[in-house]
């Protein structure tokens, strides 16, 4: 998404470990009671897609524990228009752990080619049009991306896919030229974890 159709501004994501918990506790109390209810809906929508792929693998929580790091993420960046840096390598955290428990090869090939699948994009159109797409959102597609891979590495393409257009519209929809990324990129991740169920998408 170019400059002249939508963009996505934020700041550089420098922040403080503070920001852990101070950013998204003034974001909570920002957003409002309806913007409570999405945060709760989220969390909660990660739960469920993850308990839906525990059956398959285990290696699944992972991948959830990094989604629901990154929904504070997200909420921070619809309020700021950032993602915080601590947030994302947070998030980063339980993926890895994961990937270390249930090492294997496959498992590791999964991870990458899910990170880059995701974080490649995103880094070209940063690279292309740095006022139009921020590089915290390369940096939390690297994240979802190899937090999905723990499952299928290929789940990472529907999750950026299903998050640009989840963004496009929201953004269509608000007629505004500047929106947060974050919030669709984690909404796209979940829709993809649930697509790839319906699919029949088998765990790597």
């Amino acid at each position: 998404m170019g400059p002249s159709v939508l963009e996505v501004h934020r700041g550089t994501g420098t922040d403080a470990p503070a920001d852990v918990l101070r950013a998204p506790r003034l974001a909570w109390r920002t957003v409002g009671p309806a913007g409570r209810i999405a945060v709760v809906g989220a969390v909660m929508a990660c739960v469920l897609a993850v308990g839906w792929w525990l059956p398959s693998t285990a290696l699944v929580l992972g991948t959830g524990g990094a989604l629901v790091v990154l929904v504070a993420a997200a909420l921070v960046d619809a309020v700021e228009h950032r993602l915080p840096n601590a947030l994302v390598a947070l998030a980063a955290l339980p993926a890895v752990a994961a990937m270390a428990v249930g090492w294997e090869p496959s498992v590791a090939r999964s991870v990458g080619t899910g990170a880059l699948l995701m974080a490649v994009p995103l880094l070209v159109t940063h690279l292309a049009a740095p006022a139009g797409m921020g590089f915290g959102d390369v940096k939390a597609g690297v994240v979802l991306g190899g937090a999905l891979g723990l499952v299928d590495g290929q789940l990472a393409l529907f999750a950026l896919v299903l998050g640009l257009a989840a963004g496009a519209l929201w953004g269509l929809t608000r007629r505004a030229r500047s929106i947060p990324l974050g919030p669709a990129l984690v909404l796209g991740a979940v829709a993809a974890l649930v697509v790839g169920r319906l699919l029949g998408v088998e765990a790597r």
